[in-house]
């Protein structure tokens, strides 16, 4: 499964950035109820933290993407475990293409005006990944 997921959400991302550049502006426009598409470029993080260090932080997306993606080679875990650690790969392997390749990461995905930072499908799948690793987690807790 993770052999496949990851690609296919890799160019997912990378497609929806195409088409945020090429059709979005910086005015966000309402595309659903409490959800707007904004085009931003972002040469940080999240929060508008560490801006201007896009190789860097770019570099450093690889480092947690490709262990994981070699990870799910060769490890036999459970299926949450490895659909959670897919997500991650391919949002940190993601932004990665975008920080090195462009220089920042195109973010589109707006929650409303001052609500919450722009974000992308990247930012989102590694976001949802590290929340079933933490239910993961707890449930095992719970469950031993």
């Amino acid at each position: 499964m993770a052999t496949f997921l990851v690609p296919v959400l890799i160019v997912l991302d990378q497609i929806f950035k195409l088409w945020a550049e090429r059709s979005l502006d910086p005015v966000p426009d309402p595309f659903l109820p409490g959800l707007y598409l904004t085009y931003v470029k972002n040469t940080g993080i999240a929060f508008g933290l560490f801006q201007g260090n896009s190789e860097p932080l770019g570099w450093l997306s690889l480092a947690v993407g490709i262990p994981i993606l070699l990870y799910l080679g060769y490890a036999r875990s459970a299926v949450g475990t490895r659909l959670a650690l897919s997500l991650v790969a391919a949002g940190a392997l993601g932004n990665a293409i975008d920080r090195i390749g462009r220089g920042y990461v195109i973010d589109y995905l707006d929650l409303g005006p001052g609500l919450w930072p722009v974000f992308n499908l990247a930012d989102a799948l590694v976001v949802v990944g590290v929340l079933l690793l933490v239910l993961e987690g707890l449930f095992r807790r719970r469950s031993q």
